[in-house]
């Protein structure tokens, strides 16, 4: 997120008005443990820093460091909940996060972090996923059935347009369960999800994704086949990056591929133990344990008609 000058001016405020040094750098060490702001400001460390002074520096260094959201989810804790048991009115709070709200992020209760407002932003890293820090995911693979297939059998065009229909569907459904996709081949690609329920989401996109599959090849689809997708949901950590090259020489990409390519039949979902012990018998009552050797369990859903 972009600090303005006047979110700059609005926490050096309210840090100058709220609280002492001590408690300023109580606060900090827990986003920086080994931060010195005697250093930082270039006092010696028997010279107490001025009120004013710490402030302007822990607020820069902040943003310098990319913690200010960070730091504001902490201002924002510590007046609901307090600090060390002491309960502190944080002054401006209210200008500082409707200045937040502005630039497109909301605060996340449970998480206790700011988020991208995803009626305004969407990034692959929800606004504050930090590169080279391991995080828990629910991720989706998918791949179309024979796509090379389809090459031999169309003209480019129409293939193009058919993977930037799915790429839609697809979208649609991960998005709005606050999903992102991470990539995408043309051919298929990896949805990633991670808050609150990422199991169930991940999998009810994907199980959104094969009805409107459904729906597609019957109504508007320029093939004389239906379109056929493979998709495997898995959960597990992995180390964020932004950089693709990383993702896809992952071991969590390589199991995901593992699953799709052995364990889904065309048009069918498969999850693995993990994923399905997240979610409710509703769901769960609709997937087929699949037989198969070693002792990691899988589940496959496929749509079925009334009989």
């Amino acid at each position: 997120m972009r600090v303005t000058a006047r979110l700059i001016r609005l926490t050096v405020k309210a840090l100058c008005e709220s609280m002492d040094v001590e408690t300023m750098v109580v606060i900090i060490k827990k986003l920086v443990p080994n931060y010195n702001l005697n250093q930082r400001v270039g006092f010696a460390e028997v010279i107490p820093v001025p009120n004013r002074d710490a402030a302007n520096q822990i607020v820069h260094d902040l943003k310098d460091m990319d913690f200010f959201l960070q730091f504001i989810s902490l201002l924002t804790d510590i007046q609901e909940n307090g600090l060390i048991g002491r309960k502190y009115k944080i002054s401006y709070l209210h200008l500082i996060l409707e200045e937040i709200y502005k630039a497109g992020f909301i605060y996340d209760k449970k998480y206790r972090i700011f988020v991208e407002d995803p009626r305004i932003r969407k990034t692959r890293n929800w606004g504050f996923l930090r590169e080279g820090h391991e995080y828990i995911f629910s991720f989706i693979y998918l791949d179309i059935v024979d796509n090379s297939t389809l090459f031999s059998q169309y003209p480019i065009d129409i293939i193009q347009a058919t993977h930037i229909d799915l790429r839609n569907i697809v979208q649609y459904a991960i998005e709005r369960r606050n999903g992102r996709i991470w990539s995408w081949e043309g051919d298929g690609g990896m949805g990633v999800f991670f808050f609150n329920n990422k199991e169930l989401n991940a999998t009810l996109s994907c199980m959104e994704i094969i009805h409107e599959l459904l729906i597609y090849n019957h109504t508007r689809s320029r093939l004389k086949r239906p379109m056929e997708l493979r998709i495997a949901v898995h959960t597990g950590s992995c180390v964020y990056m932004n950089d693709n090259e990383y993702i896809n020489k992952s071991e969590i990409k390589k199991k995901l591929i593992e699953i799709e390519s052995k364990y889904c039949s065309p048009n069918t979902i498969t999850i693995t133990q993990l994923v399905y012990s997240s979610l409710d018998h509703f769901i769960t009552n609709q997937f087929q344990f699949i037989e198969k050797e070693g002792k990691s369990k899988m589940y496959n859903y496929k749509l079925k008609w009334e009989e």
